[in-house]
Parts: structure tokens; sequence; C-alpha cells
């Protein structure tokens, strides 16, 4: 057809990111990989991790399957985008020798398709981003044939079961004719051999009429050549003016008094939010540049430091929510007075134990040796337990935000089940651990403060976090068929460890190898893969290690 108009493909309209891409391929890959896990008997292991993906900034934990919703939105399906990766890569893990070529090109086409659709989304290009998005869409259409089977439209189907009925009427003939000399042992052999037979010939069926031959994969092809001439793709994307009929019009309408009238109201109420929004930027802005010119140390990264590595972060700042003193000067029902009283709450005594002594082993060593805790002492210090910590975290657009990582210990988290987030524990100085570049992701169990009375009579606070550790496998480098890192429960002598706050560097998130509810908890799973796409700092930082 562009044989005989005259115009440059490249000239039409740009791809546009959220119809291409967030509920174009995306929808058409889920609905691939879920004929796949049926078709390997992997669907159960597949929708149980799917629902065991823990909580990180803006992604709430699922409590429903992916084919028991009608219908995915444009921003539930790029969220969806950040885990489906390591979802695939631990439902596929195992299988017999004949299934690991077969479950390794499933992860690689996945793989690539979601590696395509991140280097797309980059703010800026340059030659090589444009070869990893011509590389990855090469592997893409390598591997794709794998899903080949999932491409069956109602055609193909429905040729398919003719074949069906016309094959299985033949079985029939083929048993009534030798009914009377095979035996019992025949009958069932006959029959395995028909069933064989039937999947392979309906498989064939579908195979030759299936096919990839649709608009949005064909336009991937172009998104280079678009990026060449025009620049990054996101400044086309429909996701901002689509996002923007819930503030813009949505929010204004539901504050106005929905009469004839309504439209000065909605008018009003948009222009007062936007003089608040850009008054809060203003303040933002005059804050961090006093905290730049009067602090000794910079405490929270800038917005001059976004292109710097995770690796480089400062540690977290010292901001937690949890309870705070009521107005009538009673004691918080959440707070703990007494140290003995945390001690009580673990479930396991070998814990009370770890946590009396690794509690009592860090005060030493801040005080240089200099100062010891006695048993009654450590027990009668005052404690409080807190529900989060602030932390620096880096979004998909590679803004800079400050999420709250919770941790609300054996307590329910908003009448649900407990939460316990992930965070990156900074362990060494230097580039070690491989691609975890000497941070840990652990898993929180508490946050408390303690008050210790000094020698000049003063009373020191301490932040402390109880964690569930892990170590790294193969030395934290990328395994070499799945490209992730993979870590693993710490023994049980070190299983859990009192450290102080100031080691957090962010949030951390892992894909499960077991699904565990938060009830029962992660201490059931014994191996965790560090989930490497999950925001642009992790996926530049981790993968490209």
């Amino acid at each position: 057809m562009f044989r005989h108009i005259p115009c440059i493909v490249s000239d039409l309209p740009k791809p546009d990111l959220l119809h291409t891409m967030q509920i174009g391929m995306y929808d058409h890959l889920q609905k691939w990989i879920f004929h796949f896990m049926k078709m390997h008997e992997r669907l159960d292991k597949y929708n149980a991790i799917w629902l065991s993906v823990p909580a990180y900034h803006n992604l709430t934990p699922k409590t429903k399957s992916y084919e028991d919703v009608s219908q995915w939105n444009g921003k539930e399906m790029k969220d969806m985008s950040r885990y489906l990766l390591g979802v695939v890569t631990q439902s596929l893990r195992g299988g017999s020798p004949a299934q690991h070529p077969i479950f390794n090109c499933a992860i690689e086409c996945t793989r690539a398709l979601l590696e395509f659709y991140m280097y797309a989304r980059y703010k800026s290009h340059d030659d090589a981003t444009l070869t990893y998005m011509e590389d990855a869409l090469c592997r893409f259409h390598t591997y794709k044939d794998v899903f080949l089977l999932g491409r069956a439209g109602k055609k193909a189907k429905a040729k398919a079961n003719a074949l069906r009925t016309e094959i299985v009427k033949k079985q029939k003939v083929d048993e009534e004719t030798n009914a009377e000399t095979w035996t019992l042992f025949m009958q069932q052999r006959e029959m395995t051999t028909w069933r064989d037979y039937i999947s392979h010939e309906i498989d064939v069926s579908k195979e030759l009429d299936a096919n990839f031959n649709f608009p949005n994969i064909h336009l991937m092809s172009h998104w280079v050549e678009q990026i060449r001439r025009y620049g990054a793709l996101q400044q086309y994307s429909a996701e901002r003016h689509e996002q923007a009929h819930q503030t813009n019009l949505k929010d204004c309408w539901n504050a106005s008094n929905h009469n004839l009238n309504y439209l000065p109201q909605v008018i009003t109420f948009q222009r007062r939010i936007l003089c608040f929004e850009i008054r809060e930027l203003n303040v933002q802005a005059l804050a961090q540049h006093r905290e730049n010119s009067t602090a000794i140390c910079k405490v929270l990264p800038s917005s001059a430091d976004l292109a710097a590595p995770l690796c480089s972060q400062s540690y977290a700042k010292p901001e937690f929510m949890g309870p705070q003193n009521r107005s009538d000067g009673k004691h918080p029902d959440p707070m703990i007075r007494h140290f003995r009283a945390l001690l009580d709450n673990t479930q396991d005594a070998m814990h009370c134990v770890t946590i009396y002594n690794r509690t009592r082993e860090f005060l030493k060593h801040k005080s240089c040796n200099k100062t010891y805790i006695s048993d009654d002492q450590l027990h009668a210090m005052e404690l409080c337990i807190y529900h989060g910590i602030k932390v620096q975290v880096e979004g998909l657009e590679g803004e800079r935000i400050s999420h709250i990582c919770r941790c609300t210990g054996s307590q329910s988290w908003r009448g649900g089940d407990r939460r316990n987030d992930w965070v990156w524990v900074k362990q060494r100085p230097g580039r070690c651990y491989g691609a975890l570049n000497g941070r840990l992701p652990w898993q929180l169990q508490r946050l408390f403060q303690i008050k210790l009375l000094n020698k000049d009579g003063a009373f020191v606070e301490y932040w402390f976090a109880l964690a569930l550790t892990t170590i790294p496998q193969n030395s934290g480098n990328l395994d070499p068929i799945w490209k992730f890192v993979q870590v693993r429960k710490a023994p049980a002598a070190v299983a859990l460890q009192v450290f102080s706050m100031g080691n957090i560097v962010s949030c951390a998130h892992v894909i499960p190898e077991i699904a565990t509810s938060s009830k029962t908890g992660d201490e059931w799973n014994e191996r965790w893969i560090v989930n490497s796409h999950i925001d642009m700092a992790t996926w530049n930082d981790v993968y490209n290690y």
C-alpha cells in the first residue's frame, strides 16, 4: 500500500507506548504465558507466585490472578511489567531435562519484550541504547515461536476441533474392530497411543494456522527509527492524557456541586490545585537549597544525583513512621515500654536469644567496648516499636520518590495480612557481592528505638532494625541462564540480625521461589531472586552489572 502513497513510514503518527505496549503487546504476552503455563501444567504455581509478589512503591500485592480480572487498565499493565519476568522465571524453575530448552526460550522471549519496553521508556537515547533496543527486539522475534500455540485464533481452533472429531471417530472404529482380540493391557496401551497421537495432530494443526501477523508486533520494528528522527517516545504517549482525565476532570467534577454551573467550579478548583502544587515545589526547592548549603554531609540524594547508581546513594533519612504520644498522656497500645516485651513477642526462643545478644553487642560496639549492658538493664530499657521507615526510591520515570517501607511485625496491615517489606542493607564498602554492590536484600521484622543512659546522665537514642537475613548465591553474580541474582536464607545462627537503621539504603524487591502468604511468612522460603526490573535504578545498577 505504501508503494502507491507518497509518504515515508517514519512520518506517520508516532508510536504510542500506552496502546501499543501496555494494553497491546503486554495483553498478548499475558495470554501467551497463560496458555503456555496451562499446557505445561504450571498454571497453579504461576498463579500462586503471582499472588505472593511483595509490595513496593505504587505496587500493591495482588488479590486475584490475571485471568480472574476481566480487564486491566494501562497503569496496572505497566506495573505488571515490573515483576512479570521474575514470576515467569520462578514458575518455570525445575522440570524435566526435555522441558529445560522450552522453558528457557519462554523466559528469554519474555525478557526480550520487557527489556525492549524498558529501553523505549528512556527519556534520552544514544547509539548504545538504540542498539540495545534492536538487540532486544531481535531476540524477541527469535524466541517468540515458543508461544505460537497461544496465537491460534477462532478459525484455527475450529479447524483443530473438527480434526479432533474425525480422529476420535477413527479411534472408535479401531476399538470396535479389535475389541475381541485385545487384552486389557493392549487396550490401555492403544488408548495412550491414540491420546498422544490426537494431541500431536491438534498441535500441528494449530501451529500451521497460527501466526504473529497483527499490527502491534509490526509497529515495534519502527520505534528505533522514530527515536532517531523525533526523540524519546514518552513525549508522544497517550498515557499522560489518559491520566489527566482523573486529575483535571473527574476530581474537579466530584468537588463541584454538580449543578448547571459546574464548569466555572471545575476551572476554579483546578487552578487552585495547580497553585498549591507550584507553591509546594517552590518550598521544597528552597528547603533543598538551604540543606545543601548548611549540611555537613548529604543525607538524601538531590535531583542532580538521579543518574548516580544505587551503590553511590547515601544512607536513608532517619524518618520513621509509627505510634506517637497520645494527647491524653496515655501510652499508645502499639508501643512496648520494655525490651522484654519485644522478646516475648517473638515465636522462637532461639530468636529471642539472638535479638538480645545482637542488641547488646551493637551497644557495646557503639560505646567502644566501654559500656557493659547487663540483662536487667537491657530488659528494663524503654523501647518503642515503629511501623515504617522513609527511604528514597526511583520510579519507572527515573524520578526520586520518598517511599515508606512498612514493617508491622506480627500485626495485620489495614485489616489484612501482616506486611514486612524488603530493604537494601549496606554490608561492606566497595564493590563486593558481585552485582549487589556490597548490599543485601533483607526483610524487615521489627523497627524499634532504645533509650540508653550514658555516663553523663543523658539519654541516648538508638534506632534498630530486626531483619530476616539472606546471603547471595554464586557470589552475587547473575545467573547465566535466568540473568537474575539469587539469594538464599542465611544459616539459622545468623538468620535474624539486629543492626542500625542507618545501614538501610533503599527499598528492595524479591520474587519468592515458593508461594507463601504473609500469614505464614517468608521464613518458609529458602530462596528468592532479586527483581532487577522493579525500577530504573535497580535495572541500571544490578542487571547491567
